[in-house]
């Protein structure tokens, strides 16, 4: 299968999935009035009269934090795995992650207003301190999952260090970071609306709270459908990344 039909496979898929939510969404929509929950013809068809002059420009901060965000987060999470499974530090590390990974994000976000106040480092630092738990402890995980008995079999044939390395932990790195990245981003985006949502001026999660407060339904709703739609492609280009270019790092390849 060509790169193009393994993306244009994969799209289909989550483009199923999302057209499967508006069908609900369009069903749960008819037992309650459009102030409450509109439907979709309803959001599409006063788009984009809802928006906000600026919306771009909040589109943009909010892209720009998630990729900061979450860019430091993968990086130092993937990092931190790796260096704890090469110590042989998994229980240790994991312990610690796990601790972290319960701290609630409401409360860590008034903190982080306390101490940055409002602007961009509170939905920034939440993104990190959020993520970082999942992405080490996966790293963590999916390491230790390693083919025991290939890399005893190496060593008895004599393969140097740079052997392994090359046919035992590089296939097993390279999904490992593909699934931080899917399951890091889901998580950012989920946290930097948050952190805009307690504290911050500008970005998709501040038009969120103030459409909220306004109880301007039909923008709450267009917001949702344009994240679901950046995630749909997204996860499209990952899966494209795995069955192309980087398919020979997956044993199942």
């Amino acid at each position: 299968m060509t790169g193009t039909k393994i993306f244009i496979t994969s799209l289909r898929n989550e483009g199923f999935a999302f057209l499967l939510f508006l069908g609900v969404w369009s069903i749960i929509s008819i037992f309650y009035p459009v102030y409450v929950i509109p439907s979709p013809l309803a959001v599409i068809s006063a788009f984009p009269g809802f928006l906000p002059d600026e919306f771009l420009h909040h589109l943009t901060v909010t892209a720009c934090r998630i990729g900061v965000g979450f860019g430091v987060s993968f990086f130092v999470g993937s990092f931190i795995g790796i260096l704890a499974f090469a110590r042989k530090w998994e229980a240790p590390v994991n312990a610690l992650m796990a601790a972290l990974n319960i701290l609630p994000g409401m409360i860590l976000g008034v903190i982080f207003l306390l101490i940055f106040g409002i602007g961009h480092l509170t939905p920034i630092a939440l993104v990190l301190f959020l993520t970082l738990p999942t992405l080490t402890i996966n790293t963590i995980n999916n390491l230790s999952k390693r083919d025991v008995t290939l890399e005893q079999y190496l060593v008895s044939l004599g393969a140097k260090q740079k052997h392994i390395l090359r046919y035992l932990y590089l296939p097993a790195l390279v999904p490992t970071l593909l699934s931080n990245l899917s399951i890091g981003m889901g998580l950012a985006i989920k946290v930097v609306l948050m952190g805009e949502f307690i504290g911050s001026q500008d970005g998709i999660g501040y038009l969120l709270n103030a459409a909220r407060i306004y109880f301007n339904m039909k923008e709450v709703f267009f917001y949702l459908i344009l994240l679901l739609v950046f995630t749909l492609i997204y996860q499209g280009i990952l899966t494209l990344l795995a069955n192309t270019v980087l398919r020979k790092y997956f044993y199942a390849g």
